[in-house]
């Protein structure tokens, strides 16, 4: 069995990224197509950490001795070529995690044991029209009935949800936050899943998911027999904390090959002093991410930093996409569809796990838990 870690899968990164362009050029017009394109047994077998061990069925790798930092350098890497081709491919994605920490043995299995047959997806549903992910103000509701429950939730901005053969939605029973395992199949008839018009990454397919009176059994509610009001939300918090650093890592990533594109092209003496100090940037928030990834493995929380983190690199990833049509000739720049994709692309990060404005507040918090000592956050 071979370790799973970024030194050992490096080589074969280049050759998989190219996949990952070319199934994000095709999703732009068939789906299925763009699918096909990444059917490969280690890009699959890269979409799957974070699901426990015993439930992925590529036995030849050690999930075991992939560090939080190995996956965080696979995903930088790979967004070199494309993130939202990455974003395409199969997993659990944000419910693992949640999974992992609240789901007993049986949920676990129940949940889990369906990615033994590749290629299968997961869906996370916390994000409502109305409220965004404001945790306090969901009203997407668990009721209480004579032989269960009934779940009624209206959620917005959820990826993957119609490929997915399970996932989980956050709602409230009461004053207690729960997260409720659903199946897309089981509940056709009390649920529906809409794609949304995207502007940019389009391989994250985010949906509109309407669930009206479904019902629900206590073994299907993560936590239920724990103690305490708090079970969903603190189990929501150790999701973000763990994929707001993967988003920055695919920021940075996508960044990475808008600035090897500077790099093979004609710029005159201010663009390429501009350039040289981008790259600069770049640099030092990679190395700030592998600090937050090397502190995370450590079992250091850290919620506020990877706010500031998640919004750095986003925003840095913005700079220069809005800059690129300025600096490249106009032939240059309309000849090279991809680019402009990946330039709309840059544009999207900001949405996911969180907007500005909460990471904003977030890295506030971190400010003032230190005794106002910490970095400048745009």
């Amino acid at each position: 069995m071979k370790a799973l870690t970024f030194s050992n899968v490096l080589k074969e990164l280049d050759a998989l990224g190219e996949k990952l362009r070319r199934a994000a050029s095709e999703a732009e017009s068939d789906r299925a197509r763009a699918l096909s394109c990444l059917e490969d047994e280690l890009l699959y077998t890269i979409a799957y950490i974070g699901i426990p061990p015993q439930f992925i069925p590529f036995k030849g790798w050690d999930y075991l001795a992939c560090h939080y930092s190995d996956h965080i350098s696979m995903l930088e890497y790979l967004s070199r070529f494309d993130a939202s081709g990455l974003m395409m491919l199969p997993g659990a994605s944000l419910s693992a995690r949640a999974v992992t920490t609240l789901g007993t043995p049986e949920q676990q299995a129940f949940f889990f044991s369906r990615f033994n047959q590749p290629p299968n997806w997961a869906f996370f549903a916390v994000t409502e029209p109305e409220f965004g992910s404001d945790t306090q103000a969901i009203i997407s509701s668990l009721t209480r009935t004579e032989t269960g429950y009934r779940l009624n939730a209206h959620k917005k901005f959820i990826g993957g949800a119609q490929l997915a053969s399970v996932g989980l939605v956050f709602a409230r029973e009461g004053n207690i936050q729960r997260l409720v395992m659903v199946e897309p199949q089981q509940a056709a008839d009390r649920m529906t899943i809409t794609p949304l018009e995207q502007f940019g990454l389009q391989g994250s397919n985010l949906t509109e998911i309407a669930i009206n009176d479904l019902p629900v059994m206590p073994e299907q509610i993560l936590g239920y027999e724990r103690k305490g009001l708090n079970q969903g939300l603190n189990a929501l918090g150790q999701v973000f904390e763990r994929h707001r650093p993967m988003v920055g890592a695919m920021a940075l990533g996508t960044a990475y090959g808008l600035l090897r594109v500077l790099d093979n092209s004609a710029l005159n003496s201010d663009d390429q002093r501009w350039r040289a100090q981008q790259w600069r940037t770049y640099h030092l928030l990679r190395q700030q991410l592998d600090n937050i990834a090397m502190r995370y493995q450590a079992g250091q929380s850290q919620y506020h930093t990877t706010s500031q983190l998640k919004r750095r690199c986003t925003l840095f990833v913005e700079t220069l996409a809005h800059r690129m049509p300025h600096m490249l000739s106009e032939q240059a720049w309309l000849e090279d569809a991809a680019l402009r994709r990946r330039c709309r692309d840059a544009m999207a990060f900001e949405y996911m796990e969180g907007t500005a404005h909460i990471h904003l507040m977030n890295s506030f918090r971190c400010y003032t838990a230190r005794g106002g000592v910490c970095a400048h956050v745009s």
